[in-house]
This record gives C-alpha cells, sequence and structure tokens, in this order.
C-alpha cells in the first residue's frame, strides 16, 4: 500500500509539475507577445564617396521606428526626416548619427561619412570655326563664325594674305584665288590650341548689274523736294533721268524738285563690270498749293487822326486774314477791314495771311497826321507859326539864316536852311520819304556840294542812322539816335567809321507833358566821363533858359530866351565863357504867321 501510495505520489507530484509547468509557459507566452519590440536603426547614403559641396542623399532602413533625428558633429546637419539630404562644404570624416525612436525605444547608429575635395579641373580650349559662303568668289567678303570652346581670346590668320584679326568672329576679303590655310589659335584658362581649314576662292564671275531705285515722298507736290534711293546691286555708275524734265543726275541718291504736275517717268541706268541695265518708274506729281503772300495798301494815303481808313487787301493764295496794330484796339479778319485811329502818330499795321500751306505777314507804318484844324498838335497848343528867318548879331557880325518848307503826309516841315557867310551862302537841304521820314541832308557852300547824311530806320523807327559822307562820297562818321516808346530822343552817339564810339549824349527829366522837352542834357566821352551838362527850363513848350557846364561843373555858357504872350520864341541871348573872355550873341526870330 506504501508503494503504491508512493508511486501515486510520485504521479501526482509529476502531473502537478507538468500542469506548472503548462501554465507557466502559457503565462510566458502571453507575455512575449504583449512586449513592444525595440527599434532597430540603419542606413545608407549615396554618393558613397561624395566631395564637397555635392548633396549626399540618406537612405533610412530602420525598422521597429516612427520618427529620426540626424545629426554630423562640426556640421549644421540636423533633421527630423525620413531621408534627409545634406551638403558637405568642408573636406574630412564626418561621423553621421540616426537616432531611431519607437514603441520599444530608441537607439542610434553612427556611420562614418567621407568627403573628398571637389574636382576643379579647368577645361582644355578647343580651336573651332565655320565660314560663309562655303565657295567664296574673291572680292567677295568671308564671315568667319567662332565656335570654340573654352576660350577667350583669338588670333586669325590666312598663310600668303593679310589677314590677321583678333576679333571672335571676323571678316575679310581675298583678292587672289586659290587655296588658303586659315588658321585660328584659341586660347583660354585651359590652354592653347588650334585648327587649320582649307578655303578655296574661286575666280569672281562678272555678275550682271541690277537696276532698281525707290523715292520719297511717294506722293510728291510740285515745288517739293523728291529723294531718290538706289537699291541697284552689281553697279559703280548710274545715270538719271526723267522726260520731260530737266532732271539729270549722275549721283547714286540724288535729289530733284519737279514744278510741274503729272505722270513723269524717271529712268535709272546701272552699269557694272558685268553691263548695263536700266529701270522706269512712274512719279506722280500733284499740283501743290502755293504758300500765300501777305500785302495790302490803305486809302487815304495820308489820314488824319478821327478819318476812316480802309485797308485793301492785295495777298495772294490766302484763305484768312488777321489784321493788327500795334497800341491800339484795331483787330479784324475781314478781307478788307475798315478803322478810324483817334490818335496821330506812326501806327504799325500788321497784316497775316494763312492757306494750308503756311503763313504770311507784312507789316506797315501808317502815319496819322494830326486832325483837321487842330493847329500844329503841340501838347502846348501853340500857334501855327513857324520859324521863317533869324538874324543873330556877335561881337559886331550880323548872321541871317532863312527858312523854308514844305508839306509831307499833311505836316509842314523844313526842307531847307540858308546861311549868308563870307565863303558863300551856306544851304542846308532837307529831303523826306512818303511817312514824312527824313531820308538825306545836304549842304552846299556857293552851289557845291560839301558833304551829305543819308538817314536809315529800324526798330519800327526808334533808332535812326545817319551815315555821315563828304562831297566824294567817302563816308567819314556816322551817328545814331534812339528814340524811346513815346517817340522822345533819349540817346545820340557819334561812331567812327570803323564803329569806334566818339561820344554820346543822354536826354533825360522829361516834362510830364506829351512831347519831346528833355531837363538835363548830358554828353560823354569815349571813356564814359561826362564833358559837358544843359540843363533846360521851359514856358510854355519853349525853351526859356539853358545853362550849360564843363566836366568839372564850371559854367561855361548860358541861354536865356524871351518869350511873347502868345507862347512864341522871340529872341535870345547866349552867353559863352572860354578862358576868362564872355562872348555875347543876340537872336531875333521872325515867323511867318507875323
Amino acid at each position: 500500500m506504501k508503494s503504491h501510495h508512493f508511486l501515486f505520489t510520485l504521479k501526482g507530484i509529476f502531473f502537478s509539475f507538468i500542469l506548472l509547468s503548462f501554465i507557466v509557459g502559457c503565462s510566458k507566452k502571453d507575455e512575449e507577445e504583449e512586449t513592444p519590440k525595440v527599434p532597430t536603426p540603419d542606413f545608407s547614403f549615396t554618393p558613397v564617396s561624395p566631395k564637397v559641396d555635392e548633396a549626399v542623399t540618406f537612405n533610412n532602413t530602420s525598422t521597429n521606428a516612427t520618427t529620426f533625428v540626424w545629426s554630423a558633429e562640426g556640421t549644421d546637419f540636423n533633421s527630423t526626416d525620413k531621408n534627409p539630404t545634406f551638403t558637405f562644404t568642408e573636406v574630412g570624416d564626418f561621423d553621421v548619427k540616426l537616432v531611431a525612436t519607437g514603441e520599444g525605444g530608441s537607439k542610434e547608429i553612427i556611420k562614418q561619412v567621407s568627403v573628398a575635395p571637389a574636382d576643379n579641373t579647368t577645361p582644355a580650349s578647343i580651336a573651332a570655326f565655320s565660314f560663309s559662303p562655303t565657295t567664296p568668289q574673291t572680292g567677295q567678303e568671308v564671315s568667319f563664325t567662332n565656335e570654340s570652346t573654352n576660350a577667350t581670346s583669338y588670333q586669325w590668320s590666312a598663310e600668303g594674305t593679310s589677314f590677321s584679326s583678333t576679333e571672335e568672329n571676323p571678316k575679310f576679303t581675298f583678292d587672289t584665288a586659290g587655296d588658303i590655310n586659315v588658321k585660328l589659335v584659341a586660347t583660354g584658362e585651359g590652354g592653347t590650341n588650334e585648327t587649320i581649314k582649307k578655303i578655296t576662292i574661286s575666280e569672281a564671275t562678272q555678275t550682271p548689274p541690277v537696276a532698281a531705285f525707290s523715292f520719297s515722298p511717294t506722293t510728291p507736290q510740285t515745288g517739293q523736294e523728291v529723294s531718290f534711293t538706289n537699291e541697284s546691286t552689281n553697279a559703280t555708275s548710274y545715270q538719271w533721268s526723267a522726260e520731260g524734265t530737266s532732271f539729270s543726275s549722275t549721283e547714286e541718291n540724288p535729289k530733284f524738285t519737279f514744278d510741274t504736275a503729272g505722270e513723269i517717268n524717271v529712268k535709272l541706268v546701272a552699269t557694272g563690270e558685268g553691263g548695263t541695265n536700266e529701270t522706269i518708274q512712274k512719279v506722280t506729281v500733284t499740283a501743290s498749293t502755293p504758300a500765300p503772300v501777305a500785302a495790302f495798301s490803305f486809302t487815304p494815303e495820308n489820314p488824319k487822326a478821327g478819318e476812316e481808313v480802309t485797308f485793301i487787301n492785295e495777298s495772294t493764295n490766302a484763305t484768312s486774314y488777321q489784321w493788327s496794330a500795334e497800341g491800339t484796339s484795331f483787330s479784324s479778319t475781314e478781307e478788307n477791314p475798315k478803322f478810324t485811329f483817334d490818335t496821330e502818330g506812326d501806327i504799325n499795321v500788321k497784316l497775316v495771311v494763312s492757306n494750308s500751306a503756311g503763313t504770311s505777314e507784312q507789316s506797315t507804318t501808317v502815319v496819322i497826321a494830326p486832325a483837321a484844324g487842330g493847329g500844329n498838335a503841340n501838347p502846348c497848343n501853340l500857334p501855327e507859326c513857324y520859324v521863317e528867318k533869324t538874324t543873330t548879331v556877335s561881337s559886331g557880325f550880323t548872321t541871317t539864316v532863312t527858312y523854308t518848307y514844305t508839306v509831307v503826309n499833311g505836316i509842314k516841315k523844313i526842307s531847307s536852311v540858308s546861311t549868308a557867310s563870307i565863303a558863300g551862302t551856306l544851304v542846308t537841304s532837307f529831303q523826306y520819304n512818303a511817312q514824312g521820314l527824313k531820308t538825306r541832308t545836304e549842304t552846299k557852300v556857293g552851289g557845291s556840294l560839301q558833304n551829305y547824311v543819308e538817314f536809315q530806320y529800324s526798330n519800327n523807327n526808334k533808332t535812326v542812322r545817319g551815315n555821315n559822307y563828304d562831297a566824294t562820297g567817302t563816308l567819314t562818321d556816322y551817328g545814331i539816335e534812339e528814340y524811346d516808346a513815346n517817340n522822345r530822343l533819349v540817346r545820340t552817339e557819334n561812331y567812327t567809321t570803323a564803329g569806334v564810339l566818339n561820344s554820346y549824349v543822354v536826354f533825360s527829366n522829361f516834362l510830364a507833358i506829351e512831347g519831346s522837352f528833355p531837363q538835363l542834357v548830358q554828353t560823354y566821352d569815349a571813356n564814359n566821363t561826362i564833358t559837358q551838362t544843359d540843363t533846360h527850363t521851359y514856358q510854355d513848350c519853349q525853351l526859356k533858359k539853358t545853362v550849360s557846364k564843363d566836366g568839372n561843373g564850371t559854367t561855361i555858357g548860358e541861354i536865356n530866351n524871351t518869350i511873347d504872350a502868345r507862347g512864341l520864341l522871340r529872341t535870345s541871348v547866349a552867353t559863352i565863357f572860354v578862358q576868362g573872355t564872355t562872348i555875347t550873341s543876340n537872336t531875333q526870330y521872325q515867323y511867318d504867321c507875323d
């Protein structure tokens, strides 16, 4: 019983051991299925032998990992990409580390990347070229096209010729037929290289010329210049002509103006080594609009203030008109306008005419005389009297001067002044134009011409030049008078024939009434030094007194005049002080109204 019990007991223990082992085994199996696996990091890279500045691509082959951290000691390589790319900028061995992390933890791996220097080998220069035309003739330009590589400078040459150039793409004309060896030497950082090509130059054939031309403008008008542009080929000389005209030229690109409208055949004959050729083109010339020309007259010829003036338009080829008169309200676009000038004086009337071809203008001075019955238009209303004779007594001598007058453009003007002398009668005569402007004076003694003066007007008659000539007609000197906008004489100048200023006189401090009444007259020499000062005083627009002083302020003369009740100058007493001596003269005036 005991042995059986022992066996039973052993069997029980064995069974229990087996059962326990099974339970423990099952427990361990469950334990293994529930524990996460540890990551296994790994990677490769390409290229396996990278160079400086060459991109390296990393291929991640890790297992059991979901995140990655890359780095490389001594560089700024830092990435969380699975498969990053990085460029090493320095030569050396670099430890690249990959840390792979998963549910089972983190694990790292380090691999060495050896970076080699960059390949800086300079490529060699290679000389190469082509040319056009490929079968050139003598006298024909050949263009060379440089096809070299890795080169920066070039040297061209051709054996047996003067061809030598450092241009990249030169051109050359060969004068001799034959096989020519053309050499190109190309140089760059990689060295020097040369190439030689044979060019076969054939004798040039004489190509016949082809005449051709164009012209501008394509639709010219009469009077308009036409430019012909020669477009002929293989020609060296030219002959131009136009039927029915005087056009004939051997110029390459001539110009011509056709005066007559119509269809005109222009012919060009072109001649070269290959012969002669001609072409004819029809040029259609249309009639042009002639330019306008302004012209006018007016009536009456000698208008007075307040009298209507009729302007007669004599312009040609005009379609519109514009009239104006300086200093007045006259403005009109009529063809033949009328206007009444209220004020006497010289009026500058201008006419501007226009058409499609342009404009033209004419300016004419219209002299407006004083209104009828207005006396002598003196601003002080002096009587209409004119000096007829003066008698001067000085140092026991008597001098008589007589005046004659003429009427010019409605105004009475002096025609001559005669002075009796021992040598004979001195006569100065005056000439005027239709507008009443003085044009010439002549001085004669005993009928013999002594000298004369001719006058020229400019600046709207505000500048007057008097040229002084001797009896032979030789210019001796000249003077210039300047007038202001109120027609007051403000300055006179005296010049030599060479244009050198001798002296000048300035008139100033005018009375505040209409007319030329200067209260101060100063004379200067060529150096702008005052040589004489005259101070004038007036009574009823007549000169009452004049005091003259030299440049130092010393009185050298004085004139005292007597004015009668009508405002006429009657006597004039002049006193001159010369080197301590006093000279006095007395002048009496006689008028034609006495």
